[in-house]
């Protein structure tokens, strides 16, 4: 950010302020950054790297010293920072609830209960405060970055076509995905002949490393300059079409478990693995031909009575009358009534779950007791059933996602790089 002389003086004077107050409450904790009015400290760093340990594998916490990952994690802590400080001046809040059913989440997603889950976290030396901390700052920054940039990426239906066309068009398989990871060992821009030597070693002795059974995951952490590389580097699944047009030819030919030599672009070497692949598969869905009668609930109708009404109209349809005239002079959802009562064919989580799981527990033409859902009580009938292939709809889900998250991605780096550029940041990692 530009600023004036007096104005830069003044903040300079404000963060000593803060420095020398901070090292007068406890000298140890000192600061390691200053991040425009913000400072992080010692502490909250040492906390953060702890929690990275805590994410990685029991096997390859000793693999990764904690000189190769302190300024990584740093780093990130202050572009954070600079994210955090937007969400206060905005005044952005995030309730208690969002924060447990995050945790909650979290521990299902490792196959825990909430309880075991914060038992690991307690073992491995994070306490619950500084958890849910660094859960509530992420769901923060995330909210931070919809409002300033992801609201901005939309994609036509005129761009996912053509996506789709390109897919299909490109040579290679494009039924067949490749679960990546990568690393990067950047050059500068305008690099010497001496920067790019230096660059290409480096990556060759990674090359080495996998060669001898180091783990892709670990030396991406350690190493690797490229955005993704505290996640282990890993890409996720792409198709040929969605990878950058310099990996393409060496992933055609690569098996699975194999990694390529360096591979030398203006922005540095790449090392790329090839983790899998797999094959599109087909998509299959039941579509359900649905009819219903609603009977609503209200200061003069109670359970009991919607209930008995239906059970009177479910009789008079079995003994011969017409569903579709009972439904129009009786059913209280107009959007269908007046097709007697047809909801046509639906896929499924195209209705509410009470009324979707007591509709497939039934019979062709079979008539259900009453079921309740939030609207109220119904009485439905199927009327047949049928095989779809979402395979194409799936596909253009699939690359509608793709080309959002990539639209983001590039939209949110672009962001950063420029909310880190204009900021005032000066770090004191080595005393």
């Amino acid at each position: 950010m530009k600023r004036t002389n007096l104005s830069l003086f003044i903040s300079i004077l404000f963060l000593s302020l803060i420095c020398t107050h901070a090292f007068s409450q406890q000298s140890v904790n000192r600061i390691v950054a200053i991040v425009d009015k913000g400072v992080i400290l010692q502490s909250q760093l040492e906390e953060q790297i702890k929690q990275m340990y805590q994410r990685l594998p029991a096997e390859q916490r000793a693999s990764i010293s904690r000189k190769d990952i302190e300024q990584r994690v740093l780093d990130r802590m202050v572009i954070t920072e600079l994210q955090l400080q937007i969400a206060r001046r905005s005044s952005m809040r995030i309730s208690d609830k969002e924060i447990q059913d995050s945790i909650n989440r979290i521990a299902k997603s490792n196959k825990l209960t909430p309880e075991k889950f914060l038992a690991v976290l307690e073992k491995d030396g994070v306490t619950l405060k500084s958890f849910k901390k660094s859960i509530k700052d992420q769901m923060l920054v995330r909210r931070v970055q919809s409002s300033y940039v992801h609201h901005e990426v939309k994609v036509s239906e005129q761009e996912v076509d053509s996506f789709l066309k390109l897919l299909d068009q490109s040579q290679g398989d494009q039924s067949t995905e490749y679960h990546l990871g990568h690393i990067l060992i950047e050059t500068p821009e305008n690099a010497t002949p001496n920067q790019i030597a230096n660059a290409k070693k480096k990556a060759e002795k990674l090359t080495a490393q996998l060669a001898a059974g180091k783990k892709f995951s670990t030396l991406s952490i350690a190493y690797s300059d490229a955005g993704n590389a505290l996640e282990g580097g890993d890409l996720g699944w792409l198709k040929l079409a969605q990878m950058p047009s310099l990996l393409t030819p060496y992933v055609e030919k690569m098996q699975a478990n194999e990694f390529s030599k360096p591979i030398q672009s203006p922005s540095g070497f790449h090392i790329i693995k090839l983790f899998d692949t797999r094959g599109q598969e087909k998509v299959m869905v039941t579509k359900t031909h649905v009819r219903h009668i609603l009977i609503k609930i209200n200061a003069l109708v109670t359970d009991r009575t919607a209930q008995e009404r239906l059970l009177n109209l479910k009789e008079r349809i079995e003994n011969g009358e017409d569903f579709i005239t009972l439904a129009r002079a009786n059913s209280e959802d107009r959007g269908s009534a007046i097709n007697g009562g047809d909801l046509d064919w639906v896929q499924p989580g195209a209705l509410v779950k009470a009324f979707e799981a007591a509709m497939n527990k039934l019979d062709i033409n079979q008539l259900s007791p009453p079921v309740q859902t939030q609207f109220g009580w119904h009485l439905i009938q199927v009327l047949g059933r049928e095989q779809q292939d979402n395979t194409q709809l799936m596909r253009k889900a699939q690359a509608r996602s793709q080309l959002q998250k990539r639209k983001a991605d590039a939209a949110i780096d672009s962001w950063l790089t420029k909310l880190r550029d204009e900021a005032y940041v000066e770090y004191r990692l080595n005393p």
